[in-house]
Parts: C-alpha cells; sequence; structure tokens
C-alpha cells in the first residue's frame, strides 16, 4: 500500500508543484497555449481499502472513479485520478459523471462552501500495484512507458454537501522542465 504523509518527500523545482495551493489545471493551463484533460476510465468500480478509508467510508466499497491524463500542447503531463462512494456520484458528485473533457477544478473551485483537505504526498513506488495501475494507463493513453522509477504524488479530499471525494495527482511526465511559472492561477 502506497504511504501518503502530510511531508512532501520531493526536492528540486518539482517540489513548488505538488505543494501548489488551488487548481493545478490552472497551474498547468497557464504554462502553455492550449491545455487539455483527456479522459481515460470514467465509470462505476470497486475502491481500494486505502481510498475507502480516505473516504471516511467504514461500511461497502462501491465507488465512482474519473481518470485522466492533464495536457499542455498536446503533452501529457500529470495523470488524475478521482474517486467517490458511488451513493455520492449519483448525490452531491453527480457533476463528475457529465464533465467530459472538462477539468474537474471547475466544479471543485468554483463553489462556495467546498472544503479541501490538506495535501497528502508520496512516490509511488516503481513495482507498487499503484504504480502499475498509473503507468498501464499512461501507456495505453500515449504509447510510451514512463521513465520515471518512482511517481511524485499528492492527493486531497474535497468535501462538499457532506460528501467526500478524493483527488490524486501523479506527476508521470519526466519531459516538462517543472520550473516554469505559470501566469496566473485560480
Amino acid at each position: 500500500m502506497t504511504r501518503w504523509s502530510q511531508r512532501n518527500p520531493v526536492r528540486g523545482k518539482l517540489r513548488r508543484w505538488l505543494q501548489a495551493p488551488g487548481s493545478l489545471s490552472a497551474r498547468l493551463a497557464a504554462t502553455g497555449e492550449r491545455f487539455t484533460v483527456q479522459v481515460l476510465n470514467q465509470r462505476r468500480q470497486s475502491l481500494t481499502v486505502d481510498e475507502a478509508r480516505a473516504l471516511g467510508s467504514a461500511g461497502g466499497r462501491a465507488g465512482y472513479a474519473r481518470e485522466v491524463l492533464l495536457r499542455v500542447d498536446d503533452v501529457p503531463l500529470v495523470f488524475a485520478r478521482s474517486v467517490t462512494r458511488h451513493v455520492d456520484s449519483v448525490g452531491a458528485w453527480r457533476s463528475l459523471r457529465g464533465l467530459g473533457s472538462r477539468p474537474l477544478a471547475d466544479v471543485l473551485f468554483n463553489r462556495a462552501g467546498m472544503v479541501r483537505s490538506q495535501l497528502a504526498f508520496a512516490r509511488l513506488a516503481q513495482g507498487s500495484r499503484l504504480q502499475r495501475h498509473v503507468q498501464a494507463c499512461w501507456q495505453a493513453a500515449t504509447g510510451q512507458r514512463s521513465v520515471r522509477a518512482a511517481f511524485p504524488a499528492r492527493r486531497s479530499v474535497f468535501v462538499w454537501h457532506g460528501a467526500a471525494l478524493l483527488v490524486m495527482e501523479v506527476f508521470v511526465a519526466d519531459t516538462i522542465n517543472w520550473s516554469g511559472q505559470p501566469k496566473n492561477t485560480r
């Protein structure tokens, strides 16, 4: 199981990106001409034990997940996975189902009353179940394997009307100069 911590293990230029508050989509969009969201998977599926725990779900693990790649100028940079309990995907988080290729940030950062937990950080170790899943999704979508051995990641929980949504962002690309400063952020 991946170990999440309040301490960011990443050093260097990427560290600032992982720790940045607000919308990662807005930060990425500000670094290029065209920001796009490529939907890889969106469906009902079982939550992992770790995801269920992060969502505070002591009961069943029926969930709803959306997995995407965030791209700038057609270059894939970040894999993101958002999950909620299935019951919440037809309730408070029903907007997750209709996003299509719009960024989730359009929902998360434009609603009054949204509460976000503190960011948690991890390195998805090479060969771990989660790292293998991200690598497989990345390869299927891009036709290439990432050369990174471990993937830096962050996650947080958003609560809307008492329903939790876990958002994990994995910085897979190793080809971007992560020192790029965005022109603006939301």
